[in-house]
């Protein structure tokens, strides 16, 4: 039995009458150990060939669907349409961890071209559990080639979107592939996570514009990447965060406060937040805050919030508008506030509190959208 880099890969059966199928993994060469062949050719066992015909997404496809995968390893793969950051991190990490960069090489078995790289690493945790990270790197860039990282980021736990320096029509391809992507019935993936370059606010308009499904997470990371330290440091903290959020618990109210906690967490780290806070929509009652400074009344600010917020709605259906107020902006001076209301709890609205000249408006607005779904 031959292994390949994702497992254990069988002989694709010829169909009745000698047909070939729509693809198949006809072999790999792997060597044992690093050595010299007759002919002075090098030879690494971490590095592989995988020859296909048809569709080399739907030949991965099927390997990985055959392959066996330990109970206590988690994947969270990059796509880096730029090819900025993922090499970097993936090379980083293996050069931190002592671990070996596998690369698996998918080869067009009538011209032998390289269609796309394959790498992977493996990030050890102490009392965590163990990371693979992987990355595809296209060589070509059209037809079914084109749906090979989303092979593997359908079946990771986490996929990562790196934005690098990308034009508009480069952005917008990218993310109608990813919408279609997710909507695959084989998109197994429930956290997707973005990390745009600062001040992209049309990239998180567009991304916050999006009709993604209920079930999948989604998080917008606006901060500099000046490293592969810090492009890796940031996906570890959003790492973090949902292992957090899908901690288990007999308690509903422990459940309750300790998302609530999460929720305003994430938001008041954001660039440009001062705080942020849950409040009662009848009496302005501050239930929950966060705040990066002692000299922010968030206690004030939800008491005052509350009777605009029921103006508002009074406006809103008095206009006969359709559906249901969603948010509203208040701005004074050198700050805003943010208002969005609870859909499934009425009587409760979140709010934050920004610097108006450092703040990431859409953003910001995306951020309490994607936490008030959060709390439910």
């Amino acid at each position: 039995m031959l292994k390949s880099l994702f497992g254990e890969l069988v002989t694709t059966p010829v169909k009745p009458g000698g047909v070939m199928p729509e693809f198949a993994a006809t072999a790999v060469l792997e060597s044992t150990d690093t050595r010299l062949t007759d002919d002075g050719r090098m030879l690494d066992r971490h590095q592989q060939d995988l020859f296909v015909t048809g569709s080399p997404a739907a030949a991965m496809r099927a390997h990985l669907a055959g392959a066996q995968h330990a109970t206590d390893v988690r994947t969270i793969t990059l796509l880096d349409p730029s090819r900025l950051w993922a090499p970097g991190v993936v090379k980083a990490l293996s050069d931190a961890t002592g671990q070996p960069v596998e690369r698996l090489h998918l080869r067009e078995q009538a011209s032998l071209r390289i269609l796309a790289t394959l790498e992977r690493t493996v990030v050890p945790r102490r009392g965590d559990a163990t990371l693979k990270i992987y990355h595809a790197d296209l060589r070509v860039t059209e037809g079914e080639s084109l749906a090979v990282p989303f092979v593997l980021m359908e079946r990771s736990q986490m996929a990562a979107v790196i934005v690098g320096p990308m034009v508009q029509e480069e952005v917008e391809a990218m993310l109608t592939a990813l919408r279609a992507a997710v909507r695959e019935p084989t998109w197994r993936c429930e956290s997707l996570l973005f990390l745009l370059p600062p001040n992209q606010v049309w990239i998180a308009a567009k991304i916050a514009a999006l009709d993604w499904p209920t079930q999948l997470h989604v998080e917008v990371i606006d901060e500099p990447l000046t490293g592969t330290s810090s492009v890796w440091n940031a996906l570890l903290a959003a790492w973090d965060r949902q292992q957090g959020a899908a901690e288990p618990s007999t308690d509903p109210a422990a459940i309750d406060a300790r998302n609530i906690a999460r929720q305003l967490r994430m938001l008041s780290l954001t660039d440009g937040v001062l705080g942020a806070a849950l409040a009662d929509a009848n009496d302005g009652d501050l239930l929950a805050g966060e705040s990066k400074s002692g000299g922010i009344d968030l206690a004030r600010a939800a008491a005052a919030l509350a009777p605009l917020l029921r103006a508002h709605r009074k406006a809103h259906e008095d206009m006969g508008l359709p559906g249901a107020l969603e948010e509203f902006t208040v701005a004074s001076g050198t700050c805003y506030h943010l208002v969005r209301p609870l859909m499934r709890r009425p009587n409760q609205f979140i709010f934050a509190r920004l610097e108006r000249n450092h703040a990431n408006l859409a953003l910001l607005k995306f951020k309490l959208a994607e936490a008030e779904r959060n709390l439910g």
